[in-house]
């Protein structure tokens, strides 16, 4: 008999006082969204946070399963646990998405990808998002992705070069522990194909998506995809076995070096609030050749294709901007202020009236988009021309408005050419 995720979930709360239960939180549809806390209660300014998701699309399901697993690891493995708590506290949200789940979707039941949700009350040191991957589809109608496991770390220039570095630590491991296993592995890619070319694309930086936004916590951060999106049942356990690897060897070796971890993130996150070093404002892929393994549709045996790749190791830095000391802008624009306190930015309403020299920023063009995204023809402008806080990321993706994600293209603060923008 198979048993529901929830209830799962809560006989393992109700068996541990370790594992805290939460229903709280409900969906669009009004379906509770549990999530569970795992502590052992005890304060301490030493510890480390980990934020694990699953099921934030409603057709990927290998990672709310993964995600299961591994808190069953946890309660049948209580001294194990108990020592791992007293260093570090985790929040877990098997299945984010629950609309979507129960209508097998990828989106909410308002049809918007949940892929933009954060987490910065928690305030992560770690953060792993947990997706699926096709298993079919072939690629010019010849090749099937072969990867059990895609894995992708954090890109994002502005955040320390420190905590970059251990993020792809951090990835190695994880694919060298899946190798040991049997398991094929390469960092995330979707693909395209032109002229007979294939051209893989790696994740890029921009905060669109909630792995690569969580970046602006100067946290270490997951991507991981497991093969399964079409696969029904197939291959079931290689992809929840993919993903529990994958969370066991995040979570040992934060705990078996907790010390490089620890001081490393803290380090880096005053580094960066401290920070005088220009922003990275725009970039643009590096393009170079690969050799990635794929299956053979029609025989199944495993072949390199040379395909072109769209990454970001490095990418092409196109806009940089001197690291503002604030932004200032009009209290008419209170919706841009809450959508920072979101992330977890500090928004200061000054008493009175802002009386000093500012730079502005005068906007030269304004395209708007051809094609509607998430219901929105997005703005795309050029221009001319309190950082001291460790979400600042944020507020450089959401006020700098050649940025991919910031307001101006998405229509929240409109301009028009010729116009002084009020940000700086």
């Amino acid at each position: 008999m198979l048993i529901p995720p929830e209830s799962y979930v809560r006989s393992l709360a109700d068996r541990n006082s370790w594992i805290k239960y939460h229903d709280d939180l409900v969906s669009e549809d009004g379906r509770a969204i549990p999530y569970v806390t795992l502590s052992n209660s005890k304060s301490s300014n030493k510890k480390l946070r980990i934020w694990i998701q699953g099921g934030q699309h409603g057709d990927e399901p290998a990672g709310d399963q993964g995600v299961l697993a591994l808190l069953g690891k946890f309660a049948n493995n209580t001294s194990w646990t108990t020592s791992f708590l007293s260093r570090i506290d985790l929040t877990i949200l098997p299945r984010y998405n629950v609309d979507g789940v129960e209508y097998f979707q990828r989106q909410l039941a308002s049809n918007y990808d949940p892929n933009r949700d954060h987490a910065s009350n928690f305030d992560p040191h770690i953060y792993v998002d947990a997706h699926e991957c096709t298993g079919v589809s072939p690629v010019v109608q010849r090749y099937i992705r072969a990867q059990d496991l895609l894995v992708s770390a954090n890109k994002n220039p502005n955040i320390n070069p420190a905590i970059r570095a251990l993020n792809e630590e951090f990835v190695s491991d994880i694919f060298a522990a899946a190798e040991e296993k049997g398991l094929r592995v390469g960092p995330y890619f979707t693909t395209s194909v032109a002229n007979d070319t294939i051209t893989i694309q790696e994740p890029d930086w921009h905060a669109q998506a909630n792995h690569k936004g969580a970046g602006n916590y100067q946290s270490l951060t997951f991507l991981v995809e497991m093969r399964g999106i079409r696969l029904a049942r197939q291959h079931f356990q290689r992809r929840v076995a993919s993903q529990v690897l994958t969370l066991e060897t995040i979570t040992n070796k934060t705990i078996a070096e907790f010390d490089t971890v620890y001081s490393t993130i803290e380090t880096s996150r005053r580094a960066f609030i401290e920070s005088k070093d220009a922003i990275v404002v725009l970039d643009e892929y590096g393009i170079t050749h690969k050799s990635i393994e794929f299956l053979d549709k029609d025989t199944g045996a495993l072949v390199n294709v040379t395909v072109r790749s769209q990454n970001s190791d490095p990418s092409t830095i196109l806009l940089t901007r001197a690291r503002p000391r604030a932004y200032i802008f009009s209290p008419a624009l209170a919706s841009v202020a809450s959508r920072l306190r979101v992330f977890g930015v500090n928004v200061t309403q000054l008493p009175t009236a802002f009386s000093g020299d500012v730079e502005a920023l005068t906007v030269e063009t304004v395209v708007l988009a051809k094609t509607k995204f998430e219901g929105i023809a997005g703005t795309t402008v050029t221009t001319r021309t309190a950082r001291r806080q460790s979400n600042a990321g944020y507020a450089f993706v959401l006020l700098e408005p050649e940025g991919v994600a910031n307001l101006v293209g998405y229509n929240i603060v409109s301009v028009e050419g010729g116009m002084s923008t009020r940000f700086l």
